[in-house]
């Protein structure tokens, strides 16, 4: 008879992770679906969905269910899709809600990364863009989740931040929980770090035995 033990270990994260970390693809595929849907509204100013507004308070436009996809070779790579947009001409602002992703990588099938955010918005002048309210990656290969309730995106380095109040969890399969402040996202490097440290529980499963 064999029986299963499990350790589960609370730690530093220095513990359950090495300093810096490999980044799934999740991450730029959340700048990519907003940059998408971005275009998208820039394109279709003059569509019949835009709702114009003379009130300086209003958006000068906004645009209800709207999606894009990317296809390559006749497969579908890329798919994402908005509840509603909303555009300030003067501030040079795209504000979209409920943004929903999906990468399926360059051949297509299943996706490869998945996410969502409540709110996003970009800056026409920089190329930044701020996610807030929920906040999640999912990586199905990688059974890894990302999630959190702020992040910003800094289009000159190509780099993710999070809040500073915020903390940004972590989750790989089962066996591992990390939840750290001062996130920090390298996309060129694909690499992710805790700039003000992380702590998370980190299981293990052994055999004992048999008798």
């Amino acid at each position: 008879m064999r029986s299963e033990n499990q350790r589960e270990k609370t730690s530093s994260a220095a513990d359950a992770l090495s300093a810096r970390h490999p980044a799934p693809a999740g991450i730029s595929a959340l700048i990519l679906a907003f940059a998408m849907l971005t275009l998208a509204a820039s394109c279709s100013m003059s569509e019949a969905e835009a709702a114009l507004s003379m009130k300086e308070d209003e958006p000068d436009a906004t645009f209800l269910g709207f999606s894009r996809e990317e296809v390559e070779n006749g497969v579908v790579t890329f798919s994402a899709k908005a509840e509603r947009a909303e555009y300030f001409q003067d501030r040079g602002l795209f504000v979209i809600y409920n943004i929903v992703f999906e990468d399926r990588g360059p051949e297509g099938g299943s996706a490869e990364a998945t996410g969502e955010a409540d709110k996003a918005v970009y800056y026409e002048d920089t190329g930044n863009a701020e996610f807030s309210g929920f906040v999640q990656i999912y990586s199905p290969e990688e059974d890894t989740y990302f999630e959190t309730s702020g992040l910003n995106y800094f289009s000159a380095t190509r780099t993710v931040e999070g809040l500073p109040d915020n903390p940004v969890v972590v989750k790989v399969g089962e066996k591992l929980f990390i939840q750290g402040m001062g996130f920090f996202a390298d996309i060129q490097e694909k690499a992710f770090s805790f700039r003000d440290g992380a702590q998370g529980v980190f299981r293990v499963d052994s055999a004992a035995g048999s008798q």
